[in-house]
């Protein structure tokens, strides 16, 4: 890919990034303090939350902004010390429960201090905002809790988890405005005065030339570090699956013919090529929708195939 074609798709992202994005999330909930306390009102209405500060979002030329080794989309805290991470999913990468396990214990170290007693633990959030449904029962809202297997007894740790869902098809449990949310996650389409604002503001923020060229440096840097990553993993996946499927074909080879033998090695040692750089890449930190456009750039396989191999790999 050339330098100006990746600058055109990179350019081609800013214009089309919307709300979901995940730097255009970030700045439109860190850089509006009505935004972030009304989604936060939103989601958990139960805890009368009326201010919200220190709200911080992810640093995308730094290793995070919060705490050393966790990359928030959005921190923030309300007016009893409560702490609160919020991130944007657009893709399942089927692995939310560790991640959200991940972000709370990052949350954990910093909920009480020296010198204090446990009692005294602030309660943490980790809330994901998912443009698909996770556990696939239809709910706008998932919460977690820990509880105690002998039992219906509920272990009261501090540590509060929201999954929300905007593909549900039913919206009656929950508020208006949070259904309303959800909708505009999932459709772009503002209709409460929440996400009308949100829309403003974005329009707003698009004509601003110092985040257009912090998202296309952003964009360019992380398009240029994956393609780089993606033939340094598919040399080395190829070089090793390649050689198996050699191997293989010469085995087919005497059973069925020369011939076939060696063209259905081959087919099998490509096939070992993309899940290893399906896995490689993956375990690098990259999103599935990144994984799948690497591979069907340097293979053969569609989109589809690459897909049914990476949810045969990570899809429990």
């Amino acid at each position: 890919m050339g330098d100006l074609s990746t600058y055109e798709e990179a350019l081609k992202a800013w214009n089309l990034a919307g709300f979901k994005d995940g730097m255009i999330f970030s700045w439109i909930i860190s850089e509006h303090k009505d935004i972030c306390l009304e989604l936060l009102q939103l989601i958990l209405p139960d805890l009368g939350i009326v201010d919200v500060k220190n709200i911080k979002k992810e640093d995308t030329h730094k290793q995070n902004t919060v705490f050393h080794g966790a990359r928030f989309d959005i921190y923030a805290e309300d007016e009893h010390g409560r702490m609160y991470d919020i991130e944007m999913q657009v893709s399942d990468e089927h692995n939310l429960g560790k991640r959200i396990s991940y972000y709370q214990s990052y949350l954990t170290q910093h909920a009480l201090e020296a010198g204090q007693d446990y009692s005294d633990r602030v309660d943490t959030y980790v809330i994901f905002i998912c443009d698909f449904d996770f556990f696939g029962v239809g709910s706008p809202v998932y919460t977690t809790e820990v509880r105690v297997k002998e039992s219906d007894l509920v272990l009261d740790t501090g540590e509060h988890n929201i999954i929300l869902n905007a593909k549900a098809k039913d919206f009656s449990a929950v508020s208006q405005g949070l259904a309303a949310f959800l909708k505009y996650v999932d459709t772009n389409v503002p209709t409460s005065a929440l996400t009308c604002k949100i829309a403003d503001d974005i329009v707003i923020l698009k004509t601003n030339t110092q985040k257009e060229g912090d998202y296309m440096f952003y964009e360019l840097e992380f398009r240029s570090r994956l393609a780089r990553e993606t033939k340094k993993v598919s040399k080395e996946a190829r070089k090793k699956g390649l050689a198996e499927g050699r191997k293989e074909g010469r085995k087919e080879g005497r059973k069925e013919g020369r011939k076939e033998g060696l063209t259905e090695g081959w087919a099998k040692g490509e096939k070992r090529v993309v899940c290893d750089m399906i896995s490689r890449l993956t375990a690098k930190g990259y999103s599935k929708q990144d994984v799948i456009s690497a591979v069907t750039e340097l293979t053969h396989f569609t989109v589809e195939e690459a897909t049914v191999l990476y949810d045969k790999l990570f899809v429990k």
